[in-house]
């Protein structure tokens, strides 16, 4: 009977170690589609065939439930919509400075096509090539990647007399095709990258119910949800000891992926800072700390950089 009930008591200790990790829930990724059009090969901006890829590479990622910015919405108060042959360089200091909705990965296109005469028949041939690339904006981290291509004879020729209309609707109908199929890869990509709740792996935590957390220990298994990012935080004011105890706290924070110091000196020390936490729940963490530190800070944000100024006051001598 005593081994019974020993054994009944080891079970239910056994139950009590082993939980299923929270999920943290962390921001899903605001997304902006724009197209690259520096190169002299490219469809440009002002085209017809631009607008239609455009169109199916925003489809894919709604359908994939990701959220959808118009670029000419939201940057028009800040930049000409209409400019044409833009840069990467261009279109990535225009995704930072978007104001009010902050973008956090964009989706940038290029579209080549071209009509080849074919040597043995009168067919004129074409070519359409679409590439498409995930960047994260704020840390400029590329996401992913992806490319359709279909060369001479694997598409359908152009029709007979077939004037500037007829090749811009052709070209049309097959580069919004490839679209979809690229806006689909990518949209995989970011969806592995930035999983929902409902994806969200569940893994088996090591912490026995109920036990207390110490500072300096992350929390074993937990689950993200939402796209990792990174910010630079940078603490001012604080004393060698007090950083010490603040690495404990950053490690400790739910979402936490990883941080680095990226400048260390007596009055300031900068860190980079990765977590599948937002923003919110960041800044909250970080007001949290400060008060179990018993000292007074001031928080700003500006882009991705948090700054955590320490209010010292006088020593007295």
């Amino acid at each position: 009977m005593f081994r019974t009930f020993f054994a009944a008591a080891a079970l239910s200790l056994a139950a009590l170690a082993v939980s299923a990790p929270p999920v943290v829930a962390g921001e899903q990724p605001n997304l902006m589609i724009m197209g690259e059009d520096a190169d002299v090969d490219t469809i440009p901006r002002n085209s017809r065939v631009f607008n239609r890829v455009l169109r199916a590479l925003s489809s894919e990622m709604e359908n994939e439930g990701f959220r959808v910015y118009d670029e000419t919405a939201v940057t028009m108060a800040i930049t000409d919509p209409a400019r044409v042959r833009r840069t990467d360089a261009e279109l990535f200091t225009i995704a930072k400075r978007v104001p009010n909705v902050p973008i956090d990965a964009i989706v940038v296109f290029q579209i080549y096509a071209a009509a080849q005469q074919n040597p043995f028949a009168a067919i004129v041939d074409l070519q359409v090539r679409v590439t498409g690339r995930l960047l994260h904006v704020q840390s400029g981290r590329s996401l992913g990647n992806w490319e359709v291509a279909y060369g001479p004879g694997e598409l359908t020729p152009l029709p007979p007399n077939c004037d500037r209309d007829c090749v811009l609707e052709t070209v049309g109908n097959e580069a919004s095709r490839i679209a979809s199929d690229v806006g689909a890869a990518l949209a995989v990509k970011l969806d592995a990258l930035s999983p929902t709740a409902a994806s969200a792996p569940i893994g088996m935590g090591g912490m026995v119910a109920g036990a207390p957390v110490s500072p300096g220990l992350a929390i074993a298994g937990d689950a993200c949800t939402g796209l990792t990012s990174g910010y630079t935080l940078s603490f001012r004011g604080f004393s060698y000891a007090d950083l010490t105890r603040i690495e404990e706290y950053l490690v400790a924070f739910k979402g936490y992926d990883h941080h680095r110091p990226v400048r260390a000196g007596a009055t300031q020390s900068d860190y980079w800072y990765e977590t599948c936490s937002d923003e919110a729940r960041l800044n909250r963490n970080l007001r949290l700390m400060s008060e179990q530190m018993g000292v007074t800070v001031q928080i700003s944000k500006v882009g991705n950089t948090f700054a955590i100024d320490n209010i010292r006051t006088p020593k007295t001598r």
